[in-house]
């Protein structure tokens, strides 16, 4: 089984709300099709969920306020627009891509998945469906709803599916140093390459809170690559195991 996270940088343009990037879509599309195997998808909300999250404060949770629970919705609303906007697309690719709604399968704590409905996403991959999850604003234990991204679910689903691997596409080749991917790294690595991220000047955070997600696959066996969705077959390529962006796994780089 492989899993697939399309990043919200590469779907949409993040610095115009309510931006969509159509040709990447299709070539996601393109991609998929020619992949013969079981397929998770999850996408990133970009600039569809970002703003409403933030303008509503939806990471904090519920505040008793109608305002911040109108809020919620309207984040929610938006967020399916654009699930709705990728998976047209994929239908119109001969792909059987369903809506799986992360915040009716997921219950978080303190922003962290407790609790996952299985049963669902079980029966899509029984009928060679895909499911399709973005993130989302689940209900949560402690603070009434919260923020669950992309990534956090696509590794949570890959270590509970055994996945052979995820792969996320992304706006860029890989993870960048001096301008270039590399190419290879250990799981092992990730820790010191994270404090480097942060410690960059331009860091924003993000790239250092994906790789800590991806952490979680250490000793799994799950292998983990981060390809370009915006250069043409990058997807493809890492599907088939082929050398493109960063490839991450238990073994120590040679």
């Amino acid at each position: 089984m492989l899993l697939i996270k399309a990043g919200g940088s590469a779907l949409t343009d993040k610095s115009i709300p309510y931006s969509f990037r159509e040709p990447a879509v299709h070539s996601l599309a393109v991609q998929l099709a020619q992949i013969h195997e079981p397929i998770i998808l999850a996408h990133g909300v970009g600039s569809f969920g970002h703003p409403p999250a933030k303008q509503y404060r939806i990471g904090l949770g519920d505040d008793a306020t109608p305002e911040r629970r109108q809020g919620l919705a309207i984040t929610q609303y938006w967020v399916d627009e654009l699930a709705q906007r990728v998976i047209k697309i994929l239908i119109d690719a001969q792909l059987p891509a369903l809506l799986t709604a992360a915040d009716m399968l997921f219950i978080t704590e303190d922003r962290r998945i407790v609790n996952f409905n299985a049963e669902p996403i079980q029966r899509c991959l029984s009928m060679n469906l895909i499911p399709v999850l973005h993130g989302d604003g689940p209900l949560d234990r402690r603070q009434g709803f919260s923020v669950l991204s992309a990534d956090q679910i696509i590794i949570y689903l890959a270590k509970f599916f055994s996945a052979r691997k995820v792969i996320f596409a992304m706006d860029v080749p890989g993870i960048l140093r001096n301008g270039r991917p590399i190419a290879r790294l250990s799981f092992h690595d990730l820790p010191a390459l994270q404090k480097e991220i942060l410690a960059s000047q331009d860091a924003s955070g993000g790239l250092a809170k994906k790789l800590e997600e991806i952490s979680a696959l250490a000793g799994t066996g799950i292998d983990v690559q981060l390809v370009s969705l915006l250069e043409p077959d990058s997807l493809l390529a890492a599907a088939r195991n082929e050398e493109r962006g960063t490839a991450i796994s238990d073994k120590t780089p040679s």
